[in-house]
């Protein structure tokens, strides 16, 4: 314990040539020359006999090996440490939830910036490391000239609190992804949702959407010149306008109209919508359904069409189908064109080109090695003894990879077989009109063509393989029943 003198007025030492003075907080010792007149060199004291001193005047912590000189005189020859109390656990986020940004009154048609690209959603794949505990640390203690300890206090724990979508570790330090989705913070607590939804419509107060979970739903209506793209499912409410771009992993159900030229639909699964006129492209690997009227549209569709609710109208543009048509009336009175082709799946086709690109790369392959290995066989015999090593070792990898290349060249003649049996049943397929058929629809079927140029009514349009003519005949009871499936 320092005593009072050694705090206010100091006390001699080291031959009383210098005071000795602690500060009122006692965090730091000084010595001062005791004759202000005198030329004092610090650098000459004897730095263990000094420290001797000064413990034995109550200075035992933090001494300097070095004492320091400072500019007002006095010379600093031991200093104290405050204690460095500790920090709180925390959570560390490797991911920042997303936030919703409200576009202030700009001009997007002046301003260098897309405000479409809104950045609302953030997401997430599968097991992706988002948040991890800081352990709280213990602090570091401190210590006056005097010796005296200064205590730190411990930082205060936590416990990772985690929404629905996120696993924790077993040690309850890390959270990850457990889906794939977006990840939010709901009532305090972060979590990973698999379903979005915007409660209006898709314009500059929301931006583009690209969501990676299971299900879309938009309230109201895709304005003009978005995009909307989701992994999963997307369900509309309303419509989609002008220049607007719709992708769907899953499904899309549209409530409402698809209207407009530049408009792009894609959708992996099947597709559902109220009407469609004038709509540019429309790609869909399953089914397309829609309810009233489809006018002037350009659509791929890997499964079937079906207009055969309300109007049930299909009049107009260009239909590639891998399945068949059901229409309540093809055509219009004014005769408009309108270009159907049925069993040619985009699908299969694809796969077709891919499948003839593989067959000629690996059977490429087979026939060098054949080729290789008739030559070094033939060299082999005429050599004997003195057939090269390294051209034997080079041999017997040809013998071994020879048949795995041949397996794999007859598993793509099997692949092909299956396919074009399944291109083959595509052929079968036909487009069945339940109430008017008008003049001036164009139909492929088959690798056949024909322009229809009567008025029917409850007709089926097929292809006869034997004649390999496409025909018009009149619909069965039972194929009558099809409207309703």
């Amino acid at each position: 314990m320092a005593s009072e003198a050694l705090i206010k007025e100091g006390v001699p030492i080291y031959g009383e040539k210098f005071t000795l003075k602690v500060s009122k907080d006692r965090l730091e010792a000084l010595i001062s020359p005791r004759d202000p007149g005198s030329v004092v060199k610090y650098n000459e004291i004897d730095v263990k006999k000094l420290h001797e001193e000064m413990q034995a005047v109550g200075v035992s912590a933090g001494l300097l090996e070095k004492p320091v000189v400072r500019g007002d005189g006095f010379c600093c020859v031991a200093q104290g440490a405050l204690a460095v109390h500790g920090e709180n656990a925390r959570i560390k986020a490797y991911v920042k939830p997303g936030v919703a940004h409200v576009v202030t009154a700009k001009d997007p048609m002046k301003d260098n910036v897309d405000f479409r690209e809104m950045g609302s959603i953030v997401n997430v794949p599968k097991d992706k490391l988002l948040l991890e505990k800081v352990p709280l640390t213990l602090g570091q203690p401190g210590r006056l000239v005097t010796g005296e300890v200064l205590n730190a206090k411990p930082g205060k724990d936590i416990t990772m609190k985690v929404g629905s979508g996120i696993t924790l570790s077993e040690d309850g330090i890390k959270g990850y992804s457990a889906v794939e989705g977006k990840f939010v913070l709901v009532d305090g607590k972060p979590a990973v949702m698999v379903e979005h939804a915007i409660p209006g419509d898709v314009d500059f107060s929301v931006g583009n959407i690209a969501f990676v979970g299971t299900r879309l739903t938009i309230g109201g209506a895709i304005e003009p010149g978005f995009k909307v793209k989701c992994k999963g499912d997307i369900v509309i409410a309303r419509g989609v306008q002008y220049s607007a771009e719709v992708t769907a992993g899953g499904n899309l159900q549209i409530n409402a109209g698809v209207i407009g030229q530049d408009i792009v639909i894609k959708c992996w699964g099947n597709f559902t919508a109220n009407f469609m006129e004038n709509v540019g492209r429309v790609e869909v690997k399953g089914d397309l359904n829609v309810h009233e009227s489809m006018v002037q549209v350009h659509a791929l569709v890997g499964g079937s069409i079906r207009v055969v609710k309300g109007k049930g109208v299909l009049a107009g543009g260009k239909y590639v189908v891998g399945g068949s048509i059901f229409v309540k009336e093809l055509g219009s009175t004014d005769e408009v064109g309108t270009d159907l082709s049925v069993g040619v799946n985009p699908l299969l086709e694809e796969k077709k080109e891919k499948l003839k690109e593989e067959q000629a790369v690996w059977g490429a392959k087979m026939n060098e090695l054949i080729r290789n290995t008739t030559g070094l066989k033939a060299l082999q015999k005429e050599k004997g003894s003195d057939f090269p090593p390294e051209q034997l070792l080079l041999l017997k990898k040809y013998n071994h990879l020879l048949p795995q290349v041949m397996e794999q060249v007859n598993k793509l003649s099997e692949e092909e077989q299956v396919l074009e049996a399944e291109i083959e049943q595509a052929a079968n397929e036909s487009i069945y009109v339940f109430g008017v058929l008008h003049p001036g629809a164009k139909v492929s079927i088959g690798g056949i063509s024909r322009i229809l140029t009567s008025t029917e009514k409850g007709v089926v349009i097929h292809f006869d393989r034997e004649k390999r003519q496409i025909h018009c005949r009149a619909m069965t009871p039972e194929e009558k029943l099809l409207i309703g499936g």
